[in-house]
């Protein structure tokens, strides 16, 4: 029939025009299905150095007062904060200041060189080591992310709807080429059946768990 092989002509070049987009969205979907196992965006480096206690940074203090910070340094004052912010930075061989710097608890500060998490320093006070988080987005990854998940919105949200429309042509009109007994008929059928089974599956233990 003619408009069989329309059809099978048009499922041929949508086939073709699809294949980049699927495998932006196959390779980031693997990424992000696994989420909880890694940061699929960022690798992370952790490097820990000792640069002492609040004591022993704050040296130029009276000894009693060193003593008393070593023990308890939420008994900090506002300038020897400062003071202490900028001697982790000295020993550390930062030249620029941090961005910011807060108190996660009464053991940890931390101090944020660039912005978000990517270049980090957690401080703590009581064994006076510095842990330095470094994160660096995945070469390729971070930008196939990005595009499987419409960061930049506008009109790649157009794009992204005409590949799930053609997606849709895909299967669909796949279902329809195909005659005889490999069709719907046949085992094209049975495949079908375990295709849609599948997702309802999925929908109804999600439901009940």
């Amino acid at each position: 029939m003619k408009w069989r092989r329309t059809l099978i002509l048009l499922h041929r070049d949508a086939g073709f025009l699809s294949l980049g987009l699927t495998l932006v969205y196959v390779i980031s979907g693997i990424a992000v299905n696994h989420r909880e196992h890694w940061n699929y965006n960022q690798s992370t480096h952790i490097e820990v150095t000792r640069v002492g206690t609040p004591g022993e940074l704050l040296g130029d203090l009276p000894v009693a007062r060193r003593t008393e910070l070593d023990a308890d340094p939420t008994q900090l004052t506002g300038g020897e904060e400062q003071q202490l912010r900028v001697r982790l930075r000295e020993a550390l061989g930062r030249n620029a200041e941090p961005q910011n710097a807060f108190w996660r608890g009464p053991d940890e500060l931390s101090l944020f060189f660039e912005p978000g998490e990517k270049d980090m320093v957690n401080y703590q006070p009581s064994t006076g080591t510095a842990e330095h988080v470094h994160k660096r987005d995945r070469w390729l990854l971070r930008q196939l992310n990005a595009l499987h998940l419409n960061e930049g919105k506008g009109i790649w949200t157009y794009v992204a709807d005409v590949f799930a429309a053609l997606l849709a042509f895909l299967a669909i009109s796949g279902v329809i080429v195909v005659k005889g007994r490999r069709g719907l008929r046949g085992r094209g059928g049975v495949l079908l059946a375990i295709g849609v089974a599948i997702p309802v599956l999925g929908y109804v233990l999600a439901w009940v768990l």
